[in-house]
């Protein structure tokens, strides 16, 4: 009986049969061959040549249905998707980590622009060790500044938080400098923007020494400007020789307006003061009293009494050469600038003149003009100042420091001047013409006066007892306005508007709402 009716498939086990071993494979074309193999189905001695066979299986079946390959489970794939998910996420949030500590930099290289100087202390400054010294920074940026930290041989010594970003992106930063033993120090400020960016400014050197209170002192000084000795403190006094540009003397003592410097050279000569750089301050020289007094000549030759003597020329200025002279320095736009006056007390001079001013500023202030001077005249010299000027300072002025112009008399063009701190504007607030737009109340303020710093500026509308307001923080420079809209207050009539700063009242006017 044939298996091919029966209800098994043929290679389905019955249980209590027994079968014949299994035929083997045939082998593969490639293969080699072995001793006692068939080397074809087509060989009569082989198993697989059975026509029956392959005709019960080919006619039933068709093409095997088993595999000898293992098929893969569908989990394999979802664990090696997961694997490559798991993976990517690693590599995204270790990339995004580099890129987060990549430096103190992170932004795009010149992504922002940065401009950061020091303007307080100037270079080789002597602080007092212990004594604290301001450093005053300013610095501008394309985005807003958040942090200035002070750093003291690479080390950080102070840091200030900025608070509010500037309107314009210029900041200005007052932060703080101590030394506890004496030495040169360099010291640099670093500026943060908002993105991380930074950007130190460029290193400053200055010198710690030991305090000397109230003791007076001999201090050093450098010839800024080539300049007489004197005998005394006055031009009065005899000349006894020059002092040359570059040179560097002691400092001996001074007069009581600081004009006039006694300078250890032949046991004491006399210079002006506009003249010389002191090294540290003055206050910490002795004042020297003056005990010689001008001489007249005593060489006055006698007449002959045989001989007339012939007339001769006394000697005389050139009237042709102009003769200049400082005769005042003033601060002017709230100590923004420093107004110097200059007169001419030769003959007339137009063209070129070079006028220095130290004491007022970090260094001397140099700067040529375009003077037109009459004979008897003057003219005037505006330094722009940068810091401005917030407190007392004495200004020396010197007028043509390097001799460019030939004048009557070389030794009147210096001269300090004790310029009084400017007295701080006031802001002064005016309202323009209120507006009425739907349920609001627009009003356009400006500033008519001094700065107004970063200030809760509030305008409030008052109708009877009903009122409304609307704050901004506001700094307003001169000329400068904002516009506020403030809800309407209920009712009909004549309102009230105040411009309230600091909690106080700037400005007050009148708007009448209607129905």
């Amino acid at each position: 009986m044939s298996d091919r009716y029966s209800p098994y498939p043929p290679d389905e086990p019955v249980i209590g049969a027994t079968y014949p071993p299994s035929p083997p494979l045939p082998p593969s074309p490639t293969e080699p061959h072995y001793i006692g193999a068939a080397t074809s189905v087509d060989d009569p001695e082989s198993e697989w040549a059975d026509a029956e066979y392959e005709d019960d299986y080919g006619d039933e079946y068709g093409e095997p249905y088993y595999n000898d390959t293992p098929a893969r489970q569908p989990m394999f794939y979802v664990f090696i998707g997961l694997a490559a998910l798991v993976g990517g996420i690693v590599i995204f949030l270790l990339f995004g980590l580099v890129n987060s500590r990549g430096g103190d930099n992170p932004a795009p290289a010149g992504a922002v622009k940065f401009n950061v100087a020091i303007q307080s202390p100037v270079k080789d400054k002597r602080i007092e060790i212990g004594k604290p010294e301001d450093v005053i920074i300013e610095a501008s940026s394309t985005e807003p500044i958040v942090r200035f930290d002070l750093y003291i041989q690479d080390k950080l010594a102070d840091t200030v938080d900025v608070k509010e970003p500037s309107p314009d992106n210029k900041y200005r930063a007052n932060l703080k400098a101590s030394f506890e033993r004496k030495g040169e120090y360099n010291l640099y400020v670093k500026v943060t923007s908002a993105s991380g960016a930074t950007q130190q400014s460029d290193k400053l050197r200055v010198i710690a020494i030991e305090p000397v209170g109230d003791r007076p002192a001999t201090i050093n000084g450098k010839v800024v400007a080539t300049v007489n000795l004197r005998t005394g403190p006055g031009e009065n006094f005899e000349q006894v020789g020059t002092l040359t540009e570059g040179k560097i003397v002691k400092i001996i003592g001074r007069t009581t307006n600081n004009e006039w410097l006694l300078v250890d050279m032949d046991g004491g000569r006399w210079v002006k003061s506009s003249a010389i750089d002191p090294q540290d301050s003055l206050a910490l020289v002795p004042i020297r009293q003056v005990t010689p007094t001008p001489q007249p000549p005593t060489n006055t030759p006698q007449p002959s009494p045989s001989a007339s003597p012939s007339p001769t020329a006394a000697p005389t200025q050139n009237a042709n050469l102009p003769d200049f002279v400082p005769t005042g320095a003033v601060a002017i736009d709230g100590g923004t600038k420093l107004r110097v006056t200059v007169s001419n007390r030769g003959a007339t001079y137009t063209g070129p003149l070079v006028v220095a001013v130290s004491g007022v500023g970090p260094g001397t202030l140099t700067q040529a003009f375009s003077m037109a001077l009459p004979a008897g005249g003057s003219a005037v010299a505006d330094f722009e100042l940068n810091p401005p000027l917030t407190t007392a300072k004495t200004a020396a002025v010197k007028l043509d420091p390097d001799n460019a112009v030939k004048e009557t008399n070389e030794d009147n063009n210096s001269a300090t001047f004790s310029i009084a701190a400017p007295t701080v504007e006031q802001p002064q607030i005016a309202i323009q013409a209120p507006s009425l737009t739907g349920s609001a109340v627009s009003v356009t303020i400006v500033n008519n006066g001094g700065t107004i710093e970063a200030a809760d500026v509030t305008v409030r509308v008052k109708l009877g007892d009903a009122q409304t307001s609307q704050s901004q923080k506001l700094t307003l420079a001169k000329g400068q306005s904002a516009t506020f809209s403030v809800t309407r207050p209920q009712g009909n009539g004549t309102a009230t508007i105040d411009v309230v700063v600091g909690g106080q009242v700037l400005a007050s006017t009148t708007v009448q709402l209607t129905p």
